[in-house]
């Protein structure tokens, strides 16, 4: 019990030493992103409506937001703001991911292109991380850029599977590839 309970310790110490490193990665360094699902959805408790989209922005169809993913978004908004990150931010323009955003950051961009694609189609994943890659090397510089997706889009651009809430940080290369440096988890 003793032994299980040290383990514990330094592993939470050894966590908490990693997110420290990354998030000073992202006050000080260029070309930084930080690449995250949305927050809990209705989508992801269920399973349903994960590729409904309404175009008209209303969200008619569509997956939204828990109040948990509504706190998780808020909470993930708070860790930026306490550390001083004003980042750029991307969104697909899914309700779930934008609501992410706009709860988190209050501000982003989208592209109709960046929506959860089906993970059968390779020609529309082929466009998809085209969009992405391009938008990445576009915006990439002095601040960081925060990137909300889907798993599977996530998945097919980085070669990583996220869980809601975690961060992956990654710095951008000139072609818009992303560099994977670490996850940071965020507090509850």
């Amino acid at each position: 019990m003793r032994i299980s309970l040290m383990i514990l310790i330094l592993l939470l110490s050894f966590t908490a030493l990693a997110n420290s490193e990354l998030w000073q990665k992202l006050q000080q360094e260029p070309n930084m992103v930080v690449v995250m699902r949305n927050a809990e959805s209705s989508g992801n408790r269920d399973g349903t409506n994960m590729l409904a989209w309404d175009s008209s922005g209303k969200c008619i169809g569509e997956s939204t937001l828990t109040p948990e993913g509504k706190a998780q978004a808020k909470r993930i908004g708070e860790g930026f703001a306490k550390r001083g990150i004003d980042p750029y931010v991307i969104t697909s323009p899914m309700c779930r991911c934008r609501e992410t955003a706009k709860i988190a950051f209050g501000k982003f961009l989208t592209d109709p292109r960046l929506r959860q694609m089906p993970t059968k189609n390779d020609q529309a994943l082929e466009i998809f991380q085209t969009v992405a890659s391009t938008m990445l090397a576009e915006h990439r510089g002095k601040s960081p850029i925060v990137f909300v997706n889907h798993r599977s889009n996530i998945d097919a651009l980085t070669m990583e599977l996220l869980n809601i809430g975690e961060l992956l940080v990654g710095v951008i290369t000139e072609d818009g590839e992303i560099e994977t440096l670490g996850r940071i988890q965020l507090e509850r």
